[in-house]
């Protein structure tokens, strides 16, 4: 909406980890060196520890934006996988042909005959484990024993472990001592201050196709540093938000004051209000008229169902409560109808293994109805699970169906369109 109005040809603040918007500056770039040197000196573990947003993902993404051809990468996405799924996704990821029900060392003695083949062949292999923090002791302590295949001069697999700084707790605990001294290389991706800042705005810029004036005053870019903290994923949403504010303001700089409109935007889309009474009497009133223009038209309602999903509004059932002087209205979201099904869901297929499609620490009930009701054009909802958190974070995950052994679960992933695989699904213990 604003690009041709500030000059530029594309968004210069997306979120999506594009290797061609890499910033090298904040010692970013020097870290990527650093990481690439480790790999190169064959010794020990790589970790890299960041903050939400720091750009760790963007880095994983560099290192593998322009592989040699004598280097291998996997990746261990999910990090709750316990210690012989995480071999298994390995050995799958290798191309290997190995079974779900294979005991740990089975699947390891195959894993090092392929590393070994691999070597002799002077390819080297990297695993590169994501948001390690989450990851079981357990699984941690088989991640470990990975490091010792080795030939008498070089080990067969380079592990590099991705982080938040509650990674480093995770290490200290005493039963993963051995591995933590195995790490022989450790990375911290730091916050920005402003100047920082601003040599990343007017980079993300020109990246754009930017040129001429400056578009964000001094004064805006120091409040920005300051309100995200110096992380980029903050710092881009509010940058981009607040180029908004500016071209709705017909302002050609971004000032101070778009920043804070940015924030506040933010703050309400995390946020979840207790209406006012009036607001929710006229929204009582809203749902009695769509109730009873539904039972005018129930008739039709229900054929057009007949050619569909049965889950195709966020006002599925809607009925009426007689109590004294008054009329309650109980209605049924398509959220609400997931959550109902998820629980004997669970229960049905404990032990198995399901696809997580989606998951959001704070997403509203509306952005999630209105993903399920987006869901539901390309796969059976029926075949959709959600699963409330409750905890002090709140959110929801979203799975999709059952399966008897991770491969299957695995080519269930390949069969998704791209609407849903751009959020990155991946397998699941049930």
């Amino acid at each position: 909406m604003y690009l041709s109005y500030f000059g530029l040809k594309r968004q210069p603040f997306k979120i999506t980890p594009d290797t061609s918007l890499f910033f090298a500056g904040a010692e970013r770039g020097g870290v990527l060196d650093a990481i690439m040197y480790a790999l190169n000196s064959g010794e020990g573990i790589v970790k890299v520890v960041g903050e939400v947003g720091s750009g760790k993902t963007m880095l994983s993404r560099m290192l593998t934006r322009n592989p040699d051809d004598k280097t291998e990468f996997v990746y261990l996405l999910n990090p709750r996988l316990k210690a012989e799924q995480a071999l298994f996704a390995i050995a799958y990821d290798l191309g290997l042909v190995v079974d779900a029900g294979d005991k740990s060392i089975q699947i390891l003695h195959v894993l090092q005959r392929k590393l070994l083949d691999l070597y002799q062949a002077g390819r080297k292999v990297v695993l590169i484990v994501d948001e390690a923090q989450q990851m079981p002791l357990s699984t941690l302590e088989e991640i470990r024993l990975l490091s010792n295949l080795e030939t008498e001069t070089e080990k067969l697999l380079q592990i590099i472990l991705f982080g938040q700084p509650e990674l480093d707790e995770h290490l200290d605990t005493p039963k993963v001592r051995q591995l933590r001294e195995r790490i022989t290389y450790s990375f911290y991706l730091t916050a920005l201050d402003w100047k920082k800042a601003d040599s990343y705005i007017h980079f993300r810029l020109k990246k754009a196709g930017h040129e001429g004036r400056t578009i964000f005053k001094q004064s805006a870019i120091k409040l920005l540093a300051k309100r995200s903290e110096g992380t980029l994923r903050r710092m881009n949403v509010l940058a981009d938000k607040a180029l908004l504010a500016a071209f709705l303001d017909k302002s050609p700089v971004v000032e101070p004051k778009h920043i804070r409109l940015a924030i506040k935007d933010s703050q309400k889309s995390n946020m979840r209000y207790k209406l006012p009474s009036p607001a929710l009497s006229l929204i009582v009133f809203f749902v009695l008229c769509c109730a009873a223009y539904w039972f005018i038209y129930k008739t039709e309602y229900r054929a057009l169902v007949g050619l569909g999903h049965e889950i195709v509004n966020e006002v599925e059932t809607v009925e009426f409560l007689s109590v004294p002087e008054d009329r309650k209205v109980v209605k049924k979201t398509v959220l609400e109808q997931r959550i109902l099904a998820y629980e004997k869901w669970r229960k049905q297929s404990k032990g198995m293994y399901t696809v997580q499609i989606f998951s959001a620490n704070k997403a509203t009930e509306l952005e999630l109805n209105q993903y399920l009701k987006d869901v539901v054009k390309y796969i059976d909802l029926n075949k959709v699970f959600v699963r409330k958190i409750a905890d002090k974070h709140g959110g929801y995950i979203v799975y999709y169906q059952s399966f008897n052994n991770f491969s299957d679960a695995s080519k269930a992933i390949n069969q998704l369109p791209n609407r849903i695989k751009k959020y990155k699904p991946y397998v699941n213990l049930i």
